[in-house]
């Protein structure tokens, strides 16, 4: 495994292996490829449903997806999504969205709704869950409203 990819499953492994718990890697390492999997097949996806919008710079097994408006050109969502482990080997995924729009339009953002949009995506990841979140993005930024 190269360093770079799956970071985080390589400093698991390296704390697996201080502590000698095969089991915990095993079952850990089991979950890892699960969410993976999931993510990969999430991604390609989005990507089939909205090939104008979606973009996979790396391809589904990217870590990234960037959501790009097709009616205001220069405001892209970036949505990231790690797979982490914990110290007892729980995987669970992180999701974050990082928002890339040009400076005029932060200056017209008086309501802070592009500052504050990294937070209400987690807010609507605990209501919709991954793949509804996701999919109520990319609608608004494609103008699909169906």
């Amino acid at each position: 495994m190269e360093p770079t990819e799956y970071s985080e499953l390589s400093e698991f492994a390296s704390r697996a292996e201080e502590k000698r718990d095969l089991l915990m890697f095993f079952r850990s390492l089991h979950f890892f490829v699960e969410w993976c999997e999931y993510r990969e097949n999430t991604f390609k996806h989005f990507k089939e449903k909205y090939p104008d919008t979606v973009y996979l710079l790396e391809g589904t097994c990217s870590h990234c997806m960037e959501i790009r408006s097709t009616r205001q050109p220069g405001f892209e969502l970036v949505i990231v999504w790690k797979i982490q482990i914990d110290e007892e080997g729980m995987v669970f995924p992180k999701l974050d969205l990082l928002t890339k729009v040009p400076e005029r339009a932060l200056g017209l953002d008086k309501n802070r709704v592009i500052e504050t949009a990294p937070l209400s995506f987690r807010s609507l990841l605990g209501v919709l869950g991954i793949e509804a979140a996701l999919d109520s993005l990319i609608r608004l930024f494609s103008g699909d409203n169906n």
